[in-house]
């Protein structure tokens, strides 16, 4: 690319364009590669099992995610040890 004059003010201007024609480059690249990627699959003779493994295999994922994310009640065991722990009387130990 030939730049004309100092040289500053026109990296400047042309730095958003150069980002975006990267971003669309990059995308057109994206789009290509997911049209071969679908393209190859239809072609498939196991495409009703490959359907059901991705299945399996998000709703493991999404199951995966929500027990990182989401609250998780207290195990069974730990309320039983608190319980005995709140239940003994003061000063006495397991010695």
């Amino acid at each position: 690319m030939a730049h004309t004059g100092d040289g500053a003010d026109t990296d400047r201007m042309s730095e958003p364009l150069l980002l975006a024609a990267g971003v669309a480059d990059l995308a057109y690249d994206g789009i290509g590669a997911a049209l071969r990627g679908a393209r190859s699959l239809l072609g498939r003779s196991d495409l009703s099992e490959l359907a059901r493994d991705g299945r399996r295999e998000l709703s493991q994922r999404g199951e995966l995610a929500l027990r990182r994310c989401a609250p998780t009640a207290e195990s069974h065991m730990e309320l039983l040890a608190r319980r005995a722990c709140a239940a003994s009387p003061p000063g006495q130990s397991d010695d």
